[in-house]
């Protein structure tokens, strides 16, 4: 077999997120720290051949809860109606003319109230790149498919289906820790 990326890469994720405030992963930050974050650390090449499987491994579940949560939840129900790119654009406006989350954000309390578009458009690259991003253990398969993510039950369904995808035999890649968060001293 030639060398070269994997036909699919598995990417485990931490509980979470790796901003400030520290949540639990919604199913945004958690897209935007295997795609977005994990994937994006090789600079001169991808670590996944064009076309291949991302295999996230994630509950996904859709907890969006109150406060640092909210911006989130926001750009969740935009992109699950499928809205138009002009929509997009003039929601992200609004997000950031929003006086209140600004002065919210700069008081500690909530993530800046782009952060979340901002997250939402560092998985751009990947989901270029990348055939398919299946979500292992997935337990909300409406937020997965909201996301243009296919979920499935387990690890082991989701490699048949990466396998079988790739053609019966493939380069299978993962990583062996989530990505972690910058140490935080205070």
């Amino acid at each position: 077999q030639p060398a070269g990326p994997p036909d699919t890469i598995v990417v485990p994720l931490p509980w979470k997120s790796l901003n400030e405030p520290r949540e639990p992963l919604n199913p945004i930050t958690a897209a935007a720290t295997g795609l977005g974050h994990a994937l994006r650390l090789w600079r001169d090449a991808s670590p996944l051949r064009r076309g291949g499987t991302v295999i996230l491994l994630q509950e996904l579940r859709r907890t969006f809860g109150q406060g640092p949560q909210t911006p989130y939840r926001h750009l969740f129900h935009l992109l699950r109606e499928g809205v138009t790119e002009e929509q997009f654009t003039a929601a992200r406006e609004a997000a950031a003319a929003d006086l209140q989350a600004l002065d919210a954000y700069r008081q500690g309390r909530y993530p800046h109230p782009l952060l979340p578009y901002v997250d939402w458009a560092s998985c751009a690259p990947v989901l270029d790149r990348a055939g398919r991003v299946l979500v292992a253990g997935c337990r909300d398969a409406g937020a997965a498919r909201a996301l243009g993510l296919v979920p499935t039950h387990n690890i082991s369904a989701a490699l048949e289906m990466a396998r079988g995808v790739a053609g019966g035999s493939h380069r299978l890649g993962v990583l062996l820790a989530p990505p972690y968060a910058p140490l935080i001293v205070s």
